[in-house]
């Protein structure tokens, strides 16, 4: 949860004030990524967030709920920024069409905060009680303490201090997070201050800044310290506000925070002034405003040049305070133009609102307008269609017995000439398998006849001959070339002969053999079949047990999905993990009902083999919707 921070000057004493909105953690039940990618933008590159919230509200093709949570966001975005009027109007026009309680909540809650900043006092209650009667019913405890804070600080600006320290206490226990407590605590600190009780102001900071996380929120950190010393300034402690303003700069030039710094060098001079040290205040504030002319910090050049003015008065340099003031009120003039500006700027929002709504009124008009004319439409439509029947009716009481009759013959006809299709496909399958089993076992048995008579003969004859050549007593050169000869030849033999012996799983990588089964079967079949094995190396790796397991139950699901499915497409995954195997299989056959099939022979030789693995299969598959079957089975650890 993030929140705004407010700054307020009172006797140079600079207050917190936590209003806790924020870019809200608004739970996505839409999936759009343009969505997701201007939220996650909307704390680090804002502008971008808003270009693309734009978009997606303005864009006529995407879905009225989409629309209306981007019109959502921008309603906060423009709520955080200040600008109510457009805060208002998105915020309005995203309930068109959201209709969830916790939506509803945001929005009225959006729309009481942006009625109490433009003075609407008694619209923002309405909106704020509305929003927090919703979030209590269906116990929506993160919008529960936001809006019961936002209570809290209306009453305090009401300076009803005991309302709003109820709705303050209350927030905080309905609290979910460390940064709405410590952003409470603050707005308790600032209400004991406009109360003039130091003592539970200097508490409830101490308490807030005790409570801040200072790596994940330095700033706030900073400028508690710096409260905590004004607490003490005003309570004549010059030590003690010394100490928290030194914190303040320490903790703002540790996280590159020069602003933060600045204000705590100023706030410091003024405590050194108090003690007596003048000419040190000076120098002090003299170095602040050159950060600060770096920074172009009007604000704070101004204050400075302030106390400047005050400093050269008591020690009588009329020349140097004569300089300051001049100094001081053109930085004022020139906060004055900027904030011309400012208006200007804010004038032409509101003008481009109000254009906005506008267009919205006469879309209104011409959807009324389109409405009406559609419903006469219809109407029309309606009436012709009537009165055609009624002269129909005659004529389809005469057919109706006749249509009723072609119509069970048709059915009959249909019906038979589907069993018909459907015994020479499961015919036309099963002759494939048969085919491809049959392919695979003939090339198998060629192969070991082939390699029985290399081994067996040739290899056989060669051994010898070399035996007999090692008792010649020929030459040794001679004959050690002979026998060399045959060597090279009995290996050659030898290579040959176990090439043409079928590899078996354990001489081979296991992802490949099972890819040269799917290939002997797509020879013969129309199926496409895909096989995804991941991560290979550990596929190859499995136990070599469990992969004759793994292949059989492969040839069970191919054989059903092929002959009884007739699937044109069949994909298969196997994936290895460091406690599992996965199998998925899925094809886009004709399925069956699980509850209503009996299991065949094929299903019961895998379940057995499940049972013999101790693995869980789970089967999803309906008529005509293919089958998706997943089988889980454990490794050794």
């Amino acid at each position: 949860m993030k929140y705004i921070v407010n700054i307020f000057i009172r006797n140079e004493l600079v207050l917190l004030i936590f209003f806790l909105l924020g870019h809200l953690s608004y739970a996505q039940d839409i999936n759009d990524p343009k969505l997701d990618r201007a939220l996650d933008s909307l704390t680090t590159n804002p502008q971008y967030s808003y270009l693309q919230l734009s978009e997606i509200s303005n864009d006529r093709t995407a879905s009225d709920k989409l629309r209306a949570t981007a019109r959502l966001h921008l309603g906060s975005y423009f709520n955080n920024i200040g600008v109510v009027d457009s805060a208002i109007f998105y915020a309005q026009r995203s309930l068109f069409h959201l209709n969830e309680k916790k939506h509803i909540a945001k929005a009225y809650r959006i729309l009481g905060s942006s009625y109490r900043r433009s003075g609407k006092i008694d619209k923002a209650l309405d909106f704020l009680y509305e929003s927090l009667k919703i979030s209590e019913e269906i116990q929506y405890k993160e919008m529960i303490s936001i809006t019961k804070s936002d209570l809290g600080i209306h009453y305090v600006n009401k300076k009803e201090y005991d309302k709003a320290l109820k709705f303050l206490h209350e927030s905080i226990e309905a609290a979910e997070t460390d940064q709405a407590v410590y952003g409470n605590y603050v707005n308790i600190g600032v209400l004991y201050f406009y109360k003039g009780d130091l003592d539970n102001a200097q508490k409830y900071f101490m308490k807030a800044f005790e409570l801040t996380p200072l790596e994940k929120d330095p700033k706030v950190a900073s400028t508690l310290a710096l409260n905590i010393g004004d607490v003490f300034y005003e309570k004549k402690d010059l030590k003690k506000a010394g100490e928290y303003f030194d914190k303040s700069k320490e903790i703002a030039d540790d996280h590159g925070f020069k602003d933060k710094s600045i204000n705590a060098s100023v706030h410091k001079a003024k405590v050194v002034q108090g003690l007596g040290n003048p000419n040190e205040a000076i120098f002090i504030l003299n170095n602040a405003l050159e950060d600060a002319k770096e920074l172009s910090n009007l604000e704070i050049q101004k204050r400075i040049h302030e106390r400047l003015v005050s400093i050269y008065s008591d020690l009588d340099d009329y020349k140097a305070a004569n300089k300051a003031l001049r100094n001081f009120h053109i930085v004022k003039d020139s906060i004055a133009n900027l904030r011309q500006e400012k208006e200007v700027t804010e004038l032409e929002v509101k003008y481009e609102t109000a254009t906005k709504e506008k267009e919205i009124l006469e879309l209104k008009e011409d959807q009324l307008m389109i409405s009406e004319e559609i419903k006469r439409q219809r109407l029309l439509k309606k009436v012709f269609f009537i009165g055609f029947l009624i002269i129909l009716i005659p004529i389809i009481g005469l057919l109706y017995v006749y249509y009723q009759k072609l119509q069970v013959r048709n059915k009959y006809n249909e019906q038979k000439e589907e069993m018909h299709k459907e015994r020479i496909s499961s015919f036309l399958k099963e002759r494939e398998l048969q085919l491809a089993n049959t392919y695979a076992l003939a090339q198998n048995e060629e192969r070991d006849r082939i390699a029985r008579e290399l081994h067996d003969s040739i290899g056989g004859n060669l051994a010898a001959i070399k035996l007999q050549m090692v008792d010649m007593n020929h030459d040794d050169n001679m004959k050690q070339d002979i026998i060399q000869q045959l060597d090279d030849t009995y290996e050659q033999v030898r290579e040959i002969a176990h090439d043409l012996v079928p590899k078996k799983i354990s001489q081979t990588a296991f992802t490949s053999y099972i890819s040269d089964y799917i290939k002997n079967i797509e020879n013969v079949s129309a199926p496409d079949i895909t096989f995804i094995p991941h991560p290979v190396e550990r596929v190859n790796a499995i136990d070599e047990n469990q992969k004759a397991e793994i292949f059989k139950i492969l040839q069970e699901l191919l054989t059903n999905a092929l002959k009884h499915a007739k699937a044109k497409v069949i994909e298969i995954c196997l994936n290895a993990y460091d406690d599992s195997i996965e199998i998925l299989f899925e094809d886009d056959g004709v399925g069956f009902e699980p509850k209503k099939t009996s299991k065949g022979i094929g299903l019961s030789n895998i379940g057995k083999r499940l049972r013999m693995l101790e693995a869980k299969m789970d089967i999803d598959t309906a008529k005509n919707r293919g089958t998706a079957i997943r089988i889980e089975i454990p490794t050794a650890p």
